[in-house]
Order: structure tokens, then sequence, then C-alpha cells
């Protein structure tokens, strides 16, 4: 293989006739680098954040976050966040041409971020975190996300363009992942961080994010307690003082909420999962 030869993943490889392959798992590296395929993907990150380069541009993925990558697009991913937890579902070719393409926007762009519902991907976690995931309807279940995959890429145009993050709030949001930020004080720390007075940024959180700057410090305590959870042995109780919360109580009542699991129950169920 020359220099300029890029990985070629094959469809018929990986697939063993099967119109899906399916990962679900927590990811510190890739393995891969740099390659393409000849089949469709897309990734769903879970709980975590991380960088897909795709066709030389870099992106963000944070939870609840998709990209899709269609056939030949060149593309690595960078885990220089730590853990992520992922969905990553391969398509074939041929299925998705059969029964997707004609849903297909006819512009569409690999390198950007596209946001699932919040109920949709309680849904989407609910179900793979079950004992029973690889048994019943796994392919029914699969078909379903590809649909609304799809079906959100060909409206994601349709919706009203939101105006550009300004990058003071960018900033302020990308600080706020550090957990001497988001423990204690946090509502103190983002304020301090961003420059501005707290009422200006709740107005602009609320335009550019659609949340209080209490919803957006919950969304990454909440993310950062899924990875201590998913790698971690540590108590529930140490976890909850960990991720900022001022007591074992108020961190559970918040876990479940977020994630319709207590702590336990989705440590749980995730132990279970990888062990399947």
């Amino acid at each position: 293989m020359n220099m300029t030869e890029i990985p070629i993943a094959r469809e018929h490889q990986l697939f063993n006739g099967h119109n899906f392959h399916v990962f679900i798992f927590t990811k510190t590296e890739s393995v891969s680098g740099l390659h393409q395929h000849d089949y469709y993907e897309f990734t769903i990150v879970l709980t975590g954040r991380y960088y897909q380069e795709i066709d030389g541009q870099r992106v963000l993925l944070e939870r609840g976050d998709f990209v899709f990558i269609p056939v030949g697009s060149q593309h690595q991913s960078f885990y220089t966040a730590g853990a992520t937890r992922i969905l990553n579902v391969g398509i074939s070719k041929r299925f998705f041409e059969k029964h997707f393409q004609s849903l297909f926007p006819c512009e569409f762009t690999a390198a950007q971020a596209y946001a699932i519902d919040t109920h949709f991907l309680a849904h989407i976690e609910s179900v793979i975190t079950s004992h029973h995931f690889r048994e019943n309807e796994f392919d029914e279940f699969i078909e379903v996300v590809c649909f609304y995959i799809t079906n959100r890429l060909r409206h994601y145009r349709d919706e009203p363009i939101r105006d550009t993050v300004p990058l003071w709030l960018r900033n302020t949001v990308e600080a706020m992942h550090d957990k001497l930020k988001f423990g204690d004080a946090a509502l103190e720390n983002m304020v301090q961080l961003s420059g501005k007075s707290q009422e200006y940024l709740t107005r602009a959180t609320q335009r550019f994010y659609s949340k209080t700057p209490m919803q957006i410090i919950n969304n990454i305590r909440i993310n950062f307690a899924k990875k201590q959870l998913e790698i971690t042995n540590a108590s529930v109780t140490d976890i909850a003082y960990e991720s900022g919360y001022s007591s074992p109580s108020l961190f559970i009542k918040t876990f479940k909420k977020f994630t319709s699991f207590t702590p336990n129950n989705y440590r749980n169920k995730i132990n279970s999962c990888n062990e399947e």
C-alpha cells in the first residue's frame, strides 16, 4: 500500500450477509485510523464526547449527537476527552439504497454533527441496556433508528436557521466540562467564565442552546457520572459528590430524571450488556 492509499472497510468482511453491522462500546482511542467504507454508517454518542474528522474537517460530537458517513467518505476519530460510549451502525449499501435512499436529502454535509431528540435518545438507551436486546426484534429496532436518523437528516434544512453560537459562549460551555468548574459553585463559575452577568448568560444559553445555564451544567454532570458508572467501581455516593452534587439523594433524583434509571440500575444494565 502506498502512502496516499486509504484503507477501505468492506461490507462483505463485516456484515456476514446481514443488513446491519452494530457495535455498542466504550472507546478511548481509535484503532482504525483514517479509512473509508463501501457501506453507510452512523455513530451516536451515548456518553462522553469525541472528535470525528470527516473529509478533512474535524467535528466535535457530544452526548445525543450523531454523524452520518456516506460511502467513500474518509474519516477517523479522536478521543482526546477520554472514554466515550457510542452506538455505531453500519448499513448495507444494498439495504440502504433500497429502503432509505429515497428519504435521503439531495444536499448533505457529512462533516457536521446532528442532534437527536432527547426523548428518542432515552428510548435508544432504554432498549440497548435491556437484558434481551440482542434476542428480541433486534433488526426491527435498528431499522427504526435508521429511519429516524435518515428522517432527521432529511428535515434538518427545513428547520429555522439558528444563530451561530458566539465564541465567548462556546468557550464558556467548553470550559465547564472541567471537573473543577462543574463541581462546587458551578453556576457562579460559569458566570465568571462568561464574563457576563447571570441574566445575560441565561438569555444567551436559552437563545443558542434552548437551555438554562443550570440545565447545561446538569447535562455535563450527568454525562460525567455516566462515564464513571461505566468505567469505574466507585460508589454512587462518591460519584455523586465527584459530579458536583451536594447529596447522593439529589444526584439520584437528577440522574433518574435525565436517564430514566437510578445510577445502580444504569450500572447493572451496562455491565450486563457488556458481558453478553
